[in-house]
C-alpha cells in the first residue's frame, strides 16, 4: 500500500517517506504474505493447477469462504503489526470445506491485511477513494474484486501491470527532460484497463469476517512466539 499525500501525518505502525515528486510524501504499509501466500499454497496443495485454475475454483466459493479465515502471516508480519513471530493461521476449517475454500480464504486473508493497513492510514487523515493495483496479483480478476469488496474501494487496474519498470521509465524521462513532469508522463502512458467496484451485497459478510480476522490475531498473538530454541 502506497498513498500519495501532501501531509506529513503518519502512524508509527506505517512507513512515511518522501515521494520522488517534490512536495509529496508516501504513506506506506505492506504484508509479508501477499502474492507469496498464494504461491506457497499452490506449491504445497495445488502443484498441478495454474493460477487461472485456482482463480476459477475460488470464484465458485461464497464470499467469506463459508466461515474459513486465513491470517497471511507466513513469515511474520510487517505493518501494521510489526511482529516477526506472527504465524499463519487457518481458522474455522470443517469437513464441509474444500481446496477451493482454502484458495479463496487465502485471497481474502491477504485482502483483509490490505484493509487493516488502509484503516490504519485513514486514521491519520489520509484519504483514499480509488486504489490502483499493479503487479502479478492484479492479473487475477477474482482477487482484485475481493480487494474491492473487502476494502469498500474502487480498484483500477492499468493495462500495463509492470508498475516498477514503467515508473522507472517515467522518472528517467522526466530527468532527461523528455517530459515536463511525472503527471504529464503518467497521463500519456498509464491507461486503465479495467475497473472493479465494491459489491454492496458482500459488505455485511466481509465486515463480519474482517472483525473476526482482527480478533483472531489478537487472541492468538500470545501463542505466536518464536519456535527457535
Amino acid at each position: 500500500m502506497s498513498i500519495c499525500t501532501e501531509s506529513s501525518a503518519s502512524d508509527p505502525r506505517l512507513i512515511m517517506g518522501f515521494h520522488t515528486v517534490p512536495g509529496l510524501r508516501l504513506l506506506q504499509g505492506g504484508t509479508t504474505g501477499g502474492g507469496g501466500a498464494l504461491r506457497w499454497l499452490r506449491s504445497t496443495l495445488c502443484p498441478e493447477l495454474s493460477y487461472a485454475q485456482m482463480d476459477e475454483l475460488a470464484s465458485g466459493v461464497n464470499p467469506g469462504s463459508d466461515g474459513l479465515i486465513f491470517l497471511p502471516y507466513l513469515a511474520g508480519e510487517r505493518s501494521p503489526l510489526w511482529n516477526p513471530d506472527a504465524k499463519g493461521v487457518f481458522f474455522g476449517l470443517t469437513f464441509a470445506h474444500t481446496r477451493a475454500h482454502i484458495i479463496r480464504a487465502v485471497m481474502e486473508g491477504v485482502a483483509f491485511s490490505l484493509r487493516h493497513n488502509l484503516e490504519t492510514a485513514e486514521n491519520t487523515g489520509a484519504k483514499v477513494s480509488v486504489m490502483r493495483s499493479a503487479g502479478g496479483s492484479s492479473v487475477s480478476r477474482v482477487w482484485t474484486q475481493l480487494k474491492s469488496d473487502i476494502t469498500g474501494k474502487t480498484v483500477e487496474v492499468p493495462e500495463d501491470n509492470s508498475a516498477t519498470v514503467s515508473g522507472a521509465a517515467i522518472l528517467a524521462g522526466v530527468g532527461a527532460g523528455i517530459f515536463e513532469s511525472e503527471a504529464v508522463a503518467a497521463e500519456k502512458f498509464v491507461n486503465i484497463g479495467r475497473i472493479h467496484t465494491p459489491q454492496a451485497e458482500n459488505k455485511e459478510i466481509y465486515d463480519r469476517q474482517y472483525a473476526k480476522y482482527i480478533e483472531l490475531y489478537e487472541k492468538t498473538e500470545s501463542m505466536m512466539g518464536s519456535d527457535k530454541n
